[in-house]
């Protein structure tokens, strides 16, 4: 038996663990959402499902709340799936590896899935829980949250019938969220031109060891993208001496910092001592630079193959390309204790056969941040010569300080705490902002357990803090009774 199904309170534990027993990547919750469908049917329940795979599972109100309005308790089944480098994991295939540590539930050498997996688990305990009261209820359980917010982009008016919604994807204890930045993906595309000259000589060089995390939530922590880093490192080496790149890659989710990127290129073997000296200097100016943020951050180099490469006056211009992009954060709000607009550069790939692809995640918590984004990038793009698109725009979610969630969740907290629960509006993405603007009536509120590392394998959850906000869900479900 799992130690993690010893852990309390029961019910969410063995949801969250039966979570795990099954691949749940974005855009591949076929699985999952089966899963969560037979659960239903196996209670009795109703359960809808729409065409792209959101699920509605509706339970009826306990004894007493007939006549209570109904609740939304709400979450996404899918996960983002990194793992660290030399963890053999099949995110396709393999369950994830999950282990305690002192209080924290973690996962080994990879993504723990407590992004939203743990506030999923809730809602679905809430269905066997004998102790919970509440009204007319519906678990809405979304897909493709991690990767574009698809499943709450597809959602259809006239389907939730919930007057209140609990969102339990958010992830610091003490808090209740109640609103959040939108969202934009930036990509830019262009065929390369690539031929046989070169130098002779091959190198790839690798920045590693970066934190990476969540490019909403962590984004104010002053941590850097590998794809940045690497691309400002070999941006000054080719104002030093000519190198053709052959290939550049890091990332591999928009909305994750990079933790990892490589380059190769070619160089003249005559450069080799001043190729040397420039990524040992290298090495000491990000070790100095990131201090006390990515302590671990290595610049690495070893001999490659040799392959076609791009002229060296093209390969100046995609590296200063790269090192004009913007990364992190852009402007901080003047009204609110929060960052107003952000700029993750969450992939590039540059090959042979696919040409230079680059996708940025920008987020804003205003129309005028979103456009400023645009404007910024889109105009870089017709400078550099490469295709720019802007795609994927979901909205901000914007704060109702007079909504009746908010206001029981604050004296339940403050009953219990003897201080009042922290109001706040949050940097990273919730699916509330698409839902409201399908359901404008609906009043939401956010909250749940600390989790730490999210969207990196340093994910971990906080044991206790689980305990915690499911029991602030149900005295909340219970007080939303009138």
């Amino acid at each position: 038996m799992s130690d993690i199904l010893k852990l309390s309170p029961a019910l969410v534990w063995k949801h969250f663990y039966e979570m795990n027993q099954i691949p749940r990547p974005s855009k591949k919750e076929d699985r999952i959402q089966a899963h969560f469908k037979a659960e239903a049917e196996k209670r009795g329940l109703e359960v809808l499902q729409d065409a792209i795979g959101n699920l509605i599972i509706r339970k009826p109100a306990t004894p007493g709340y007939e006549n209570a309005p109904p609740v939304i308790i709400q979450g996404h089944t899918d996960m983002v799936c990194q793992k660290n480098d030399g963890t053999e994991h099949d995110f396709d295939n393999d369950p994830i590896d999950m282990y305690i540590e002192g209080d924290w539930v973690r996962a080994r050498g990879t993504t723990l899935g407590a992004d939203n997996g743990v506030g999923v688990a809730m809602g679905m305990a809430i269905l066997d829980d004998p102790e919970a009261e509440h009204g007319p209820l519906e678990i809405f359980l979304t897909v493709d949250e991690e990767a574009g917010m698809g499943g709450v982009r597809a959602l259809q008016p006239n389907w939730l019938q919930g007057k209140y919604l609990i969102n339990l994807d958010s992830e610091k204890i003490g808090k209740c969220v109640v609103g959040c930045a939108g969202g934009v993906d930036i990509t830019y595309s262009a065929p390369l031109d690539y031929d046989d000259a070169t130098y002779g000589h091959f190198m790839k060089v690798t920045l590693k060891g970066l934190r990476g995390g969540h490019s909403g939530a962590d984004i104010h922590k002053g941590r850097e993208s590998a794809n940045n880093l690497l691309a400002e490192c070999l941006s000054a080496l080719s104002h030093a001496m000519p190198i053709r790149l052959v290939s550049f890659v890091g990332g591999t989710l928009r909305n994750a910092l990079t933790r990892e990127a490589t380059a190769i290129f070619a160089y003249d073997e005559t450069h080799t001592d001043h190729l040397v000296q420039h990524l040992t200097e290298w090495q000491t100016h990000l070790t100095q630079r990131l201090h006390a943020i990515d302590e671990g951050v290595t610049l690495l180099h070893e001999k490659a193959a040799a392959a076609p490469s791009l002229s060296s006056q093209d390969s100046h211009h995609v590296l200063s390309f790269l090192t004009l992009l913007p990364q992190g954060v852009l402007k901080r709000s003047a009204q609110l204790p929060v960052v107003e607009t952000s700029c993750n550069i969450g992939t590039v790939s540059i090959e042979e056969k696919t040409g230079l692809n680059v996708g940025l995640l920008g987020r804003f918590l205003t129309p005028e941040g979103a456009e400023h984004l645009k404007i910024k990038t889109r105009n870089l793009g017709e400078l550099a010569g490469y295709f720019w698109q802007a795609k994927n725009e979901y909205p901000a979610w914007t704060p109702n300080l007079d909504s009746k969630p908010l206001h029981l969740v604050q004296k339940i907290y403050e009953e219990k705490h003897g201080q009042p629960i922290r109001v706040e509006v949050i940097h990273a993405g919730l699916e509330t902002g698409l839902i409201g603007r399908v359901y404008p009536e609906i009043e939401m509120v956010s909250f749940g357990p600390t989790i730490t590392g999210a969207h990196s394998p340093d994910e971990q959850v906080f044991i206790p803090d689980v305990a915690e906000v499911y029991e602030l869900t149900k005295s909340l479900l219970k007080a939303l009774k009138d």
